[in-house]
């Protein structure tokens, strides 16, 4: 109530018109004020279909540190970037805000865990909310899981206080989810865990 009081301006735009006018962040590349509408024309105007393994060799030639590539789906595509030289992949549908009805990290993991083993580190994206989603994301092959929603949403509820209350209910989450599959370290999770569906 105090900050509203005290920005009175931005009360009557966010708080009684319930929007904001301008993605700041967007706004100061651009050197103008750019709304959500202009935004998104900005985005289809700059987004280049074109993209392939030629521009990360590009990037290559100018970073010699680690390169870890998001939004693999495809086994295959996961194969090139073991011959890209990458040192990892992100199994990652950007949380489904890309292309409606693309497949979900989940389904894509073990596919793509087979085809590509052990040679580069493999991380899941995308629907990590719960310890059990973590425990499944490794037991279909991942190294590691990263979380962004639920992060963001821990940290705007409560700032760090809410971020380690969301770590320690994963924490907890796991270790519920471990022992009742039998696991007694992440290195025992394993498909074994999971029931299949056929």
């Amino acid at each position: 109530m105090l900050q509203a009081a005290t920005h009175p301006s931005w009360a009557w735009h966010v708080g009684v018109r319930g929007r904001p006018h301008d993605l700041g962040n967007v706004s100061a590349y651009l050197g103008e004020t750019i709304s959500l509408e202009d935004y998104v024309g900005w985005l289809g105007r700059n987004f280049d279909p074109s993209i392939g393994w030629k521009d990360l060799e590009w990037i290559r030639e100018f970073w010699k540190g680690s390169m870890v590539i998001k939004g693999i789906l495809d086994p295959e595509d996961a194969r090139d970037a073991v011959r890209f030289g990458a040192d990892g992949i992100v199994v990652s549908n950007h949380g489904g805000r890309q292309l409606d009805g693309a497949l979900s990290s989940a389904r894509a993991m073990p596919m793509i865990a087979d085809a590509i083993g052990d040679e580069l580190t493999l991380l899941a994206d995308s629907g990590i909310r719960s310890g059990l989603d973590v425990v499944r994301m490794l037991a279909q092959g991942a190294h590691g899981v990263l979380l962004g929603r639920a992060f963001v949403y821990a940290l705007a509820a409560a700032g760090e206080k809410g971020v380690t209350h969301l770590l320690e209910l994963i924490e907890s989450e796991m270790r519920v989810a471990m022992t009742l599959t039998g696991a007694r370290s992440i290195g025992d999770i394993s498909r074994e865990s999971l029931v299949s569906s056929r």
